[in-house]
């Protein structure tokens, strides 16, 4: 199926999906599309995520999930298409680079009923609260007449937001991942789960590795082939064992904030969580399932709610439909 075709269907899923918070109207989303392919440059498709290999698996929910939330893709198990990526939007860069997130995006569609969409990174926050403030941090970054970024046009506005700077440190601060399923990754907005009687509960999504952490010192990385995360999966399915990661309910309380990605909520590592399921990889899928369609955390099942004041969460279905069509083009 051609690229323009996947991009056609994925726009009309998202026409046919419930509409986003009105918040997104708020908001243009075009100028962030617009400056994010600029620095990744001509004939890059993703402005995200750029570098990344796809994957068909399996979503496995747990009992417990089944009495958080009655969406349907907690009561059986469902074919799940994933993607893992290096962020940024240079396809080309190494997967030991120091600096830039790992992703993982995946759905969940129970027999084409009550499909549901992730996309996470492997930081609890994101690194701008608004589309204003992440158009800003953009703005901040483009390259001046020499070609290079302005460090003190940086420094005036990291001082002015410095928020937008704890994604970075959390990252630096992190061991590099030696596998895309040996470290964790946050949805980083706030959810609501609602369950069969109608009790709700604010949560946020995390995915935990199977197997445990896999971490690398800056010299291993170094040491490492340029494209190895894509060949431990290789190596982990050829084992024949169970690989991939599990999915984890952080438990929120009446006082969390919901409408603000850069702040952890008090004491969030350390917080109870409950098991949801188990995203298992199965194979290696075509490039092209996973190319030519999008990952869009608005689409959820009955019975999970994004935040409804969080403009980050709200402005993703229209700046994912222009990308979608852009990367068509």
């Amino acid at each position: 199926m051609r690229l323009e075709t996947f991009a056609a269907a994925s726009l009309a899923l998202l026409v046919a999906a419930p509409a986003a918070p009105a918040l997104a109207q708020d908001a243009d989303p075009a100028p962030i599309v617009e400056i994010m392919r600029t620095f990744a440059g001509p004939g890059v498709h993703r402005p995200s995520g750029a570098k990344g290999m796809c994957y068909v698996g399996q979503f496995m929910p747990s009992a417990a999930g089944r009495d958080l939330s009655k969406a349907v893709i907690f009561t059986r198990p469902s074919e799940a298409l994933i993607r893992f990526s290096v962020g940024g939007g240079n396809p080309a860069v190494a997967d030991g680079a120091r600096g830039v997130n790992r992703g993982l995006s995946f759905r969940i569609d129970p027999d084409g009923a009550g499909q549901t969409e992730f996309v996470m990174i492997n930081a609890p926050i994101n690194f701008a609260r608004s589309p204003a403030q992440m158009l800003g941090f953009l703005e901040a970054r483009r390259p001046a007449a020499n070609g290079q970024p302005d460090p003190e046009r940086i420094r005036v506005f990291s001082e002015a937001n410095p928020e937008t700077l704890a994604q970075a440190r959390f990252l630096a601060s992190r061991p590099i991942p030696g596998s895309w399923v040996g470290v964790n990754y946050w949805g980083v907005h706030a959810y609501t789960l609602t369950n069969a009687a109608g009790a709700r509960q604010v949560i946020k999504f995390r995915m935990d590795p199977l197997d445990g952490p896999s971490n690398l010192t800056d010299d291993e990385a170094r040491a490492r082939p340029r494209d190895f995360l894509a060949q431990d999966i290789a190596t982990r399915l050829a084992s024949g064992q169970p690989t991939g990661l599990r999915m984890v309910a952080v438990m929120g309380r009446p006082d969390d904030p919901t409408d603000d990605p850069t702040r952890l909520w008090a004491g969030e590592d350390t917080r109870p969580t409950i098991d949801l399921g188990t995203l298992v990889i199965r194979s290696v899928a075509e490039a092209q399932r996973c190319d030519g369609t999008i990952f869009a955390p608005t689409l959820l099942a009955d019975g999970i709610d994004g935040p409804a004041n969080d403009p980050m969460f709200a402005i993703r279905t229209p700046a994912y439909a222009i990308s979608i069509t852009k990367r068509a083009n």
